[in-house]
């Protein structure tokens, strides 16, 4: 063997240490757990002193299907209107391609596309350029090493985007489990059925926590008060808000302060609660038995409906949300007089708001009709049977607000 050939041999070799040193400190790099950022940097080095690269390009898919240029070195700063076009050319390219003349004019400065594919998708393109090899097989052989090298931190940058996304779950899993646990306590754990009065309620969440919120509390033995609200916002902080919420309502109420007193308190601790923030809407009701009056305040709410034999009247008469002024701007109290059998039906804006494809199908005159309708039932049976009917009309699909009732009839 001439001294030529054994130089060859020795270069080769060389090479091929150089190439497996490369893949080494990647590899270490890598589980080291360094950035991305520092994984191509590190490609950067090696494509410019060791393979000889002069020209680079790459793209990597992010979160969302979405695109972006990771990396790139002698070649001119990119627009977004240009990543976008380029982004657009090389969807087309499913295999490592050598670039000619009928290839797309953006992509003539460069010599060799490479796809780099993961799991049968394609997360990431390399174009390189200036690349001073003519021999066929060594290109090929270094299209392989890129190919491997920028495999390697794709599959890293994916699995820790999988990482950080089942952590990311994994959290959110744990606020809404101690959210709903937070909410369940907040409900009453009993409700009134005698001779006197028959109270049903339902929640119905449209994810495990919501920001609907109902209470009933007993004063003495012939006055209550109840409300239903709606709170801004969902999961652990709309249950800290409903939480804070009701422990200023229950405070007020026994300190038998008037309505329009105690909302208005109650709207100040909201108020420097969250610094307007965040609101809620409600309907609060104080009934006395022996008088058989309702006096009320409806705060931005659904107005709650009175269903008497004879008519439906919608109880309006309030203020606006809480949460949102440090003081109320005006607070008027609505005062009505039970007749025997009324119906007092509360609910929050879920029930006929119901999801886009379904917008049209149940109204508040729908509810209305469907209250008159049933009145001479109970109103467990009443609330059994409207779930029933806007089950039947959203079917198994999920509604897009909280759904929650609070009904009741005084004899």
């Amino acid at each position: 063997m001439n001294q030529e050939a054994n130089q060859e041999i020795l270069e080769l070799l060389i090479r091929r240490q150089v190439e497996l040193n490369s893949l080494l400190e990647i590899t270490r790099a890598v589980n080291n757990n360094l950035p991305v950022e520092t994984l191509f940097q590190m490609i950067e080095l090696i494509l410019k002193n060791q393979l000889r690269v002069g020209k680079l390009r790459a793209f990597s898919r992010g979160m969302a299907n979405t695109w972006h240029q990771s990396n790139s070195f002698g070649v001119q700063p990119i627009t977004p209107e240009l990543e976008a076009e380029f982004i657009n050319v090389l969807s087309e390219y499913k295999q490592v391609t050598f670039i000619n003349k009928i290839d797309p004019p953006l992509l003539e400065e460069f010599k060799v596309l490479i796809p780099v594919e993961y799991n049968s998708l394609i997360y990431g393109y390399v174009l390189i350029g200036d690349y001073d090899t003519s021999e066929i097989d060594q290109v090929n052989i270094d299209v392989k090493l890129i190919q491997t090298v920028i495999n390697i931190i794709i599959v890293a940058a994916e699995n820790r985007r999988l990482l950080e996304e089942r952590i990311q779950n994994e959290r959110l899993q744990r606020d809404m489990e101690l959210a709903a646990e937070v909410q369940s306590m907040l409900f009453p754990r009993t409700l009134p059925e005698n001779e006197r009065i028959s109270i049903s309620a339902r929640y119905v969440p449209q994810q495990n926590i919501g920001g609907d919120y109902y209470d009933f509390l007993e004063l003495n033995k012939d006055e209550f008060v109840f409300c239903i609200a709606d709170v801004s916002g969902k999961g652990m902080s709309a249950a800290l808000l409903m939480a804070n919420f009701q422990a200023s309502l229950r405070a007020l109420a026994f300190q038998k302060m008037p309505l329009d007193q105690l909302l208005s308190t109650a709207n100040k601790a909201i108020f420097n609660l969250t610094n307007g923030d965040r609101h809620i809407t409600l309907f609060l009701g104080l009934y006395n038995f022996q008088t058989r009056e309702l006096t009320y305040v409806n705060a931005g709410h659904n107005p709650s409906l009175l269903i008497s034999q004879t008519d439906v009247k919608e109880l309006k008469t309030g203020t606006t949300m809480i949460g949102v002024f440090d003081d109320l701007p005006f607070i008027n109290v609505g005062h009505e007089i039970l007749e025997n059998d009324s119906f007092l039906f509360n609910y929050t804006d879920g029930l006929v708001e119901l999801d886009h494809d379904h917008a049209e199908l149940f109204n508040e005159q729908d509810l209305i009709n469907f209250l008159f309708e049933h009145r001479s039932l109970t109103p467990e049976l009443i609330n059994k049977a409207l779930m029933n009917k806007i089950n039947g009309l959203i079917g198994s699909e999920r509604q897009d607000d909280d759904i929650t009732l609070l009904s009741f009839k005084v004899y």
